[in-house]
């Protein structure tokens, strides 16, 4: 990669932290226009500089590779049961951060490459693109009953997605997201999102 590139790579690498932490605490606008503009422009840069698409996928390898000694590190304040599935949440909100940006970035480079119209991607389109997938199906623990709302709610977070987005997703407020959060904790017994995951999947 061309030593000009860095700057723009290192910024991308720092938004994808940032957006993986935000999904992981639920909190922040992520994958915003001016989020997929960038990356975009990033996309466009590479091509007219002749550096090929696949060096930006090697850059999210070498940033997640990067990542594991902090990861491991922070996995480890999970109880041992629990440490499978906080791994997978991490690394969903991971790939759903760095998807979205290879994404505009791939979309920004054909632009440049075959002068094709610059389209912002609907929402679809930018999911697929990441890799997000459907839940699993939820298994609360005997006794505990979710409101179908709660269960929407809770889908949305084994998704990583923020509370922003799961608001706007079921067309609700993010208070009320929180006010579900905070109804699906007590049923749980959970104390943090990725606590109440693992107990409504059975994964503790």
């Amino acid at each position: 990669m061309r030593k000009e590139a860095w700057p723009k790579c290192r910024d991308q690498a720092q938004a994808i932290v940032e957006d993986c932490v935000a999904r992981l605490t639920g909190d922040g606008p992520l994958e915003s226009a001016e989020a997929w503009r960038y990356s975009h422009l990033v996309g466009t840069d590479r091509a007219h500089q002749g550096i090929a698409v696949a060096e930006s996928v090697r850059a999210v390898e070498i940033l997640w590779n990067a990542m594991q000694p902090a990861i491991n590190a922070a996995v480890r304040h999970e109880a041992p049961a629990r440490r499978a599935s906080a791994l997978l949440l991490i690394s969903t909100a991971f790939r759903s951060s760095a998807g979205s940006r290879l994404y505009a970035g791939a979309v920004g480079y054909g632009g440049a490459t075959a002068r094709s119209s610059d389209t912002l991607p609907n929402d679809d389109d930018t999911a697929a693109a990441a890799g997000v997938s459907e839940a699993a199906p939820m298994h609360a623990g005997v006794g505990v009953a979710l409101s179908r709302r709660e269960k929407e709610v809770l889908e949305g977070v084994a998704k990583a997605m923020t509370n922003s987005q799961i608001a706007s997703r079921l067309g609700i407020t993010t208070a009320t997201v929180k006010r579900h959060l905070n109804n699906i904790y007590g049923k749980l017994g959970a104390v943090s999102r990725i606590d109440a995951v693992n107990k409504a999947f059975g994964r503790y």
